[in-house]
Order: C-alpha cells, then sequence, then structure tokens
C-alpha cells in the first residue's frame, strides 16, 4: 500500500532531499497510560478507547477500537494535572458537522473519565516540532477518510515516522486471514454442503451419503491450493519488508522479527493442512471426509493464533539492535551481553570486568538466572566467566534508544535480585531480568510540557472555543493501571494496595508500614487485611506485620491511577479505621472490595454525617427497592443517632404502577445502613447548588416520563451539569491558570487576566447530530431560543418552524412554519401562537453551527418574509424551509 498522504502532500518529504535516510518503525511503539497531563508535550501521538460502543465493566473501560490524535497544546487547569484543556489535531467529527475530517479541535479532557495512552515510539523519524508541521499541512490539504487505508492512526503515524499503518487494521486483517485460512482448509467445504442440501426433503436423505463421497474426491485439492496461496503471501510479505528495511520504514530488530512470526506462522499452519490433505486421500469418496475435516479446520484457526501469540509473548522484551563484541575494552559494567549458555541463546547484565593483556582475553562478572544443570532450579546468581573472544561468540545490547540507570545503579538493582528462585519460561527469563535492571522508563522520566505553571505564559496561546463531553453517565477510565509482582522490598511503600498468598488463597490488604530487615531479599510490613486463623473464624479487620521471602513468594502491588486513588497518607488512616470491622462476605465484602472501598475515589460515596451534603447535591438512595437518584434540597437531623430526613426533587409514584410526576418530597434515610450516598459531578462543568435546586423546580409536575430516556437520571443531569453552550473564561491568577464557569465573578482579582472562551457541548444528554447542527429536548422555559428551528407535533406528526417569539408568562410560543387549517388546505408559511404545557408536551430545539448561520434575528426576518407562501412539495418541506431561513448560501461563506 503506497503511502496516500505523501501523494496528497509531497513537499513534506522535500526536507529530506540530499539526506541519508533515518530509520522510522511504526512497530517499536509502547501505549502507556497517562497519569498527568504534564507528562505530554506538543507532537506527542496519543489514544483513547473511541467513543462509540464505550462502556465501563468490572472497574474497567471497554471499547472496541482506539482514536488517535497528535497534540499541539496542553494546558492544565483549576491547578489540577489530571485536568486539561488539550488542543489535538486529527480526524473528528463536531456537534455540527459528522464528515470525519482532519480538524484542530480544543477540549476538555478530564483523566477520571478519559483513558488516555501516550504512544511512545522507539524510532521516530522526525522531531516533535516536524510533526507538528506535517499535521498542519495535512489539515490544510484536507486529505479524503479511509478506514482501512486512512484512518486516525494512519495519519498519526505519517507525521511521526512518515509510514502510513494502523495496527488495528493490521490485527483486524489478521484475524479474517486466520479465520480464512482455516475455512479454506477445511470449511469451505461444509459451506458448500449447507448450501447444496438446504431444502433437502426426506426423500433425498438415501442420497447424501454419495454425494458426500463424490464431493470430497475434489474437496481434497481445496487445502492442498490454500497452502500455496499462504506460501505466495508470504514471500510477498517478505519482499514488502525486505523494501521497507531498505527505505529505513522498519527498523532491523522489527524486521526479523515480523519475517520470522510470518514463516514461524506458515510452518505451524502447513501441519493441520497437510494433514487435511492425507486425510482426504486415505478416506477418499467417504462421507467420514465431512466430519474429520471439521475439527482439523477449527484446530487449525487453533494453532496459528495461539502459537504465534505465544511466539510474540516469549520475545525477549529488548526492541534494538545487537553488536558482536571484537575487544574487550567494549565491555564495561552495567553491560548486557548474550551469549551462548547450555547451548541457548542468553542474557547477563555484567557486574565487572578485568581486562587482562591483549584485547581478546579477559575475566567478567555476570548477573542471570543460572542453573547448574538443564533440570535443576533456575537462580539469580552473579557467576563470573573467563573469555577469549576469539572463541566465544559475545554480543552486546545496544540501549540507545532507552532511557536506562547509571552502571552503578544497573549492578546494585540486579544484585538486589540475587537468590531470586521464580523463573517463569515466558515472562520471567534472563532477558526479562536483565531489562528491568536496564532500563528506567517509568512515568516521572516523561518530559514534561505545562503551560499553566509558567509565569510567562501567554493567554493569546489559548482556544477561544473548546468543546466539553457532558454527556450522561460517561463510562468512568480504568481505574487499575497495572498489576506487578513486587522484584525488591525497596518498591513497596506505606499505602500500598498489595496481593499475596494467605492461607493457600489469594489475599488482598492494604500496606501500612514497611519494617526494615537486614536480609536483601526479606519483606516485613505491616497490613491491614481481613484477619482470620482458622475455618470457622469470622474473619475481621486486623492491622498484623506479615513477613514474605521475596526469592521465592510472589507479592503484587496493585497500581491505581492517581485519579481515582486516595493519597498515601489518607489510604493507611482510612484504613486504620477499618479496623475491628466484622462485614465480611464471600460474595460482597471480601477482602478486595475491602481494598477497593479503601484505596479509591468511586463515584458515589456513603454518607456517614449530614454534615456532608449541602443543597444542589445530587444523592441516591434506595426507593421501590432500585437505587435512586435525585437532587438534594436540605436536610434535616431528627432526633436520631442514625436517621434523618431529607427534602429531594426527583420522579416519584405512590407506587410501581403509578405514573411518574417531579414532585418536592421528604423522605426518612437510615444512614447506618449506607442507604444514602452523594454522586459525584467533578468531571463535568456544573451549576452552583441554588442554581441546581432552582432549575429542578422548573420542572415540578412533570409528567414525561420514560424508563430510557427520561428518568431520574435524566432529570438530576439536566439540573447539575451545565450542557447549554454559553461563553466561560479562563484566568490567569499568577502562574495558576483556572476555568471560570461564571462570566462575572464579584470576587475576581483585579490583577487577574482573563479571556472569555465558548464552550461547546459535545454527545449531550440527548441531542441526535444533524448536517451544521444539533438537536436537544427543551426541558424549560430558557432553553427556547428565538431564531432556532424548534420541533414539535403538528397533526401528531413531527414538524418544525422557525420559533420568532416566547412568552413563559402566558406559556405561548410563535412560530412561522408550513402550516395549514386543516389537513386537506393547502400548505401555507404562516406564523401561529400556540398554547404550550412543558409538563406533558415534547419540543426539540435545534442548535446552528454560526459559522454557517444566521444571526437569531436576521432568521427571524428571513422566516417572515416567505409569510404567505404556498411552494410547499418535494424538496420544500418544514424542515427544509427552516435550513434555508438559518443558513446562509455557500456564495456569502
Amino acid at each position: 500500500m503506497g503511502n496516500v498522504l505523501d501523494k496528497a502532500i509531497p513537499e513534506d518529504e522535500s526536507q529530506l532531499n540530499g539526506m541519508p535516510t533515518e530509520t522510522g518503525c511504526v512497530y517499536c511503539t509502547e501505549k502507556v497510560r497517562l497519569v498527568s497531563f504534564k507528562q505530554l508535550k506538543p507532537g506527542d501521538h496519543i489514544c483513547q478507547g473511541g467513543r462509540s460502543f464505550l462502556r465501563y465493566l468490572g472497574r474497567n473501560q471497554k471499547y472496541l477500537y482506539t482514536h488517535h490524535s497528535i497534540v499541539k497544546n496542553v494546558v492544565c487547569v483549576n491547578g489540577k494535572d489530571h485536568n486539561a484543556v488539550i488542543t489535538l489535531i486529527h480526524y473528528y467529527t463536531t456537534p455540527y458537522d459528522a464528515n470525519l475530517k482532519i480538524r484542530e479541535t480544543s477540549e476538555t479532557r478530564d483523566l477520571r473519565l478519559d483513558e488516555l495512552y501516550i504512544v511512545k515510539y522507539r524510532y521516530p523519524r522526525f522531531e516533535p516540532n516536524q510533526v507538528l508541521e506535517r499535521a498542519q499541512k495535512a489539515l490544510e490539504h484536507d486529505p479524503k477518510y479511509s478506514l482501512t487505508f486512512l484512518n486516525c492512526e494512519h495519519f498519526c503515524t505519517w507525521c511521526i515516522t512518515g509510514e502510513e499503518f494502523s495496527c488495528q487494521v493490521e490485527r483486524a486483517m489478521e484475524i479474517m486471514k486466520n479465520i480464512v485460512d482455516s475455512m479454506l482448509g477445511a470449511g469451505s467445504k461444509i459451506s458448500k454442503l449447507i448450501i447444496q442440501f438446504v431444502g433437502i426433503t426426506a426423500d433425498d436423505v438415501a442420497n447424501v451419503v454419495e454425494k458426500l463421497g463424490r464431493m470430497s474426491q475434489a474437496a481434497t485439492a481445496i487445502p492442498g491450493v490454500t497452502l500455496i496461496m499462504y506460501l505466495i503471501r508470504n514471500i510477498v510479505k517478505h519482499a514488502i519488508f525486505h523494501t521497507k528495511f531498505k527505505r529505513g520504514q522498519i527498523c532491523k530488530r522489527c524486521y526479523n522479527i515480523e519475517v520470522r512470526s510470518s514463516w514461524y506462522a506458515f510452518i505451524v499452519f502447513c501441519v493441520p493442512t497437510i494433514a487435511s490433505i492425507l486425510t482426504g486421500l486415505l478416506i477418499s469418496g467417504s462421507g467420514l471426509l465431512t466430519g474429520i475435516l471439521v475439527p482439523l479446520s477449527i484446530l487449525s484457526l487453533a494453532i496459528v493464533w495461539g502459537s504465534t501469540k505465544v511466539y510474540k509473548t516469549s520475545r525477549s522484551p529488548f526492541r534494538g539492535d545487537k553488536t558482536r563484541v571484537h575487544d574487550m575494552w567494549d565491555l564495561q559494567e552495567g553491560d548486557v551481553i548474550q551469549y551462548r549458555y547450555w547451548n541457548l541463546m542468553h542474557e547477563a547484565v555484567v557486574s565487572s570486568v578485568d581486562y587482562r593483556i591483549g584485547c581478546k582475553l579477559g575475566k567478567v562478572h555476570v548477573i542471570h538466572y543460572g542453573t547448574q544443570s538443564l533440570v535443576s532450579e533456575r537462580e539469580i546468581m552473579e557467576d563470573e566467566l573467563e573469555l577469549d573472544l576469539n572463541e566465544i561468540e559475545i554480543v552486546k545490547l545496544d540501549y540507545s534508544s532507552y532511557t536506562v540507570y547509571p552502571p552503578e545503579e544497573v549492578v546494585k538493582r540486579a544484585r538486589q535480585r540475587v537468590g531470586e528462585r521464580k523463573f517463569g519460561i515466558l515472562t520471567n527469563r534472563s532477558c526479562h531480568f536483565c531489562h528491568w535492571a536496564k532500563v528506567n522508563e517509568s512515568c516521572d522520566t516523561v518530559s514534561t510540557f505545562d503551560h499553566g505553571t509558567h509565569a510567562s505564559f501567554d493567554l493569546a496561546d489559548l482556544p477561544r472555543q473548546i468543546y466539553a463531553d457532558q454527556s450522561l453517565n460517561r463510562p468512568s477510565s480504568t481505574q487499575l493501571i497495572e498489576k506487578t509482582w513486587i522484584k525488591t522490598k525497596s518498591e513497596v511503600r506505606g499505602g500500598d494496595p498489595i496481593q499475596f498468598c494467605y492461607h493457600g488463597h489469594w489475599h488482598n490488604g492494604v500496606c501500612t508500614e514497611v519494617v526494615s530487615t537486614e536480609a536483601a531479599r526479606d519483606l516485613t510490613i505491616k497490613v491491614v487485611h481481613y484477619s482470620y486463623h482458622g475455618p470457622f473464624e469470622i474473619p475481621q479487620v486486623k492491622e498484623e506485620i506479615i513477613s514474605f521471602n521475596l526469592s521465592v513468594e510472589n507479592v503484587y502491588i496493585y497500581n491505581y491511577h492517581p485519579a481515582h486513588r486516595y493519597s498515601r497518607t489518607k489510604i493507611i488512616d482510612r484504613a486504620r479505621k477499618k479496623i475491628g470491622e466484622k462485614k465480611y462476605s464471600m460474595l460482597y465484602r471480601n477482602s478486595r472490595h475491602l481494598v477497593e472501598e479503601i484505596a479509591l475515589k468511586d463515584k458515589e460515596q456513603v454518607i456517614n454525617s449530614p454534615s456532608e451534603l449541602k443543597e444542589g447535591d445530587i444523592v441516591s438512595f434506595f426507593y421501590w427497592g432500585i437505587r435512586h437518584r435525585a437532587i438534594l434540597v436540605s436536610i434535616v437531623k431528627i432526633p436520631s443517632e442514625t436517621k434523618c430526613s431529607i427534602t429531594v426533587i426527583h420522579y416519584a409514584a405512590k407506587s410501581l404502577l403509578a405514573k411518574r410526576t417531579v414532585v418536592e418530597e421528604s423522605i426518612y434515610i437510615d444512614l447506618a445502613g449506607n442507604n444514602l450516598r452523594k454522586v459525584s459531578f467533578q468531571e463535568y462543568l456544573t451549576y452552583p447548588g441554588n442554581s441546581v435546586v432552582e432549575r429542578a423546580r422548573k420542572r415540578l409536575g412533570e409528567q414525561k416520563f420514560h424508563p430510557i430516556s427520561n428518568n431520574s437520571n435524566h432529570l438530576v443531569h439536566w439540573a447539575k451539569v451545565d450542557t447549554q453552550r454559553r461563553d466561560i473564561y479562563f484566568a490567569l491568577n499568577g502562574t495558576e491558570l483556572s476555568l471560570v464557569l461564571d462570566t462575572a465573578d464579584e470576587n475576581q482579582n483585579q490583577t487577574s487576566i482573563q479571556q472569555a472562551v465558548q464552550i461547546v457541548t459535545v454527545n449531550t444528554i440527548s441531542g441526535n447530530g444533524m448536517r451544521q447542527m444539533y438537536m436537544e429536548p427543551v426541558r424549560s422555559w430558557e432553553e427556547f431560543i428565538p431564531g432556532h428551528i424548534v420541533e414539535f407535533k403538528y397533526y401528531y406528526i413531527s414538524h418544525q418552524g422557525i420559533l420568532t417569539d416566547v412568552n413563559p408568562r402566558l406559556e405561548r410560543i410563535k412560530v412561522v412554519h408550513y402550516g395549514t387549517e386543516h389537513l386537506f388546505a393547502p400548505r401555507t408559511i404562516l406564523e401561529d401562537e400556540m398554547k404550550v404545557n412543558l409538563k406533558k408536551e415534547k419540543f426539540y430545539i435545534f442548535h446552528p453551527d454560526p459559522e454557517y448561520a444566521y444571526t437569531p434575528e436576521e432568521v427571524i426576518i428571513n422566516a417572515k418574509k416567505r409569510l404567505g407562501e404556498q411552494k410547499w412539495g418535494p424538496g420544500n418541506r418544514s424542515y427544509d424551509f427552516c435550513r434555508a431561513c438559518v443558513f446562509r448560501e455557500k456564495s456569502e461563506n
């Protein structure tokens, strides 16, 4: 596949003319979870789960595909490094335009909801400033989007490496290839039989076996043809990778891996395919052939997929060049070398080098996973090697493309694990041990870019318009970043959620303190957990001292995302407050649930005291046996330690079958049973508490309940979250940048600098995207906007018109539309005044893109100019009339 972007933007490659080709490998990449927006810098490639089919299951965000972008600017706001306005260049749609095209957009992002990853390239071909230049040129040329040949991931990899590549497309094609190969091997014969015998009658049953025998003779040749096609495909694929390697589009290491894995998969595929051919020859003419080929087809697919997966999993984590050592002086302390050990390629960390006379002879000490024999237990040890480079081949691993520890630190880390006996052939071999000791690429080492804390930051660099996703029930980001097993005792700190083996099964707890010990491989810590010492003892939360031998025992740390977890100090404090608790339940309240409750900030916080609530909060409680949300108006503590009375506004009903109505009522709650919770809306742009109550009261008496589209969740979201497009401010006070929702802040410091920014909400509570505008339901009179299109029922049919006047006091609106006096009268553009009952009737308002629309005043003038017109018909119905009044002609744009 040729590069579409190179053809569309040929001038981008001019900077490489006359220069040596540098490698830009699209395979040497790694996705690293973003824990702070301070990690980002301009030119970074980021990705996140696509919004379609995005779900939150088991504290994990699940998605079918990922969306990719190039970062242009990042501004941390409100003093939080997990909350930012980020400017991106990517293939994107807007609330007004559903067409996928390269755009520059600025969006509010919160890491509590947005699960972002930095795509790190081991060998990027272009510098960050060049990446941005290439992205900008692509934005200007507007290349057409293609799901398989030019999607958002193709665009981002091209900006950084010059090669259009999509891992998602490659993976999907590989899966389809394996399925097709397997089906052609045997499944195609089954398909033919199914097609041929559809509609078979009882009289034809006697001929089935005879037909199977005749078909099997011809079908036996299909696996052979498939095998030849697979061979040709591999040859072509090998040639393509060779060309890419020569052009510098893939590094040598990845070239070898991809080619080898391709031929490895071919060899594995040959086994069931040849078996299928031999089976067909042996039992040719028999109806049994079909029954045998079905499991062979499934086996072929499973073997190819599984063996390829195992091969890629078992590879060394090192991605880089290897060089032959010809001189002892080339070896230094902290190097990682590769040599033959028990006649197998093996890696080790050089701890010291003894140089002798001459450059070919010497002695080195290495730390590695060694063994006394092939059948004895593997153990990390420090060995001495006598080297004669004339006879022994030593290869040195080049870590120049990695961020590594200093040589003395590499040796120190390696020695900390001497004595470990936890060898794993796939995940913890000597190569994994050496890579861990050598590489230092934690999140803390990523370079930062944060205008929000820089005193000389210029507000002129900020966007004038930003998008904010204010959708109902946005899925939370995955709370767990990774689960890692402890390799040295220095990796454990107080406040870490841990997992360990307790009475023969896996068990969770919170480390509150590390008790120092002299032994290098002994770990002694204080743990808060559900403790028990016999099968009949009731588990109780206790703080106990537990010791582990890290040489043989596995202890794991749960690294939760900082945006979701409490600080270490608070985790320890919360854990110790649980001591003495006896609420254990194997299914609902086990050790894992205890740790999650202690360490994680849940969406719903249990309320233990009325003082924790205030006016306008969203609360959750059981209503008719179902968890239910409402807007809190007030809370009154009654003469009881555990009970209180709350006044709420919600969709209520006197019985499960009664009609639901928005009411304000008082409810008694028992706090001791954890029946009352506060719902967090920190990830949204929200109204002040008094405004929330005021908005909710406007809908009292409403009877438009719908279990899916207009329930209590929709009511509280509408009242709490600011989903209306409005002007806000970026305010710079000293060195801190904040996002101010109120357009007029009386307490604002006079010395601060402000810049107005327009918020445009995307994916609103029930918005339906249309070309150049989006639609929202009208919940209150303030949402009727003269000069906009309004949709309502007219003769029981959805109908549109231009809203010209709103009178909340008389509950009336005026609309210019294609109306009629009765069903059989001619359609005429007229201005009607209609009575509106928002408690029961449904109305929708259309928000047009201001870039292409007339002002509301001009829209009303345009509509009234056409009063009396009777040209209703195809292409000029009510919706067409409204669009013509709202949007300017192309010549005016």
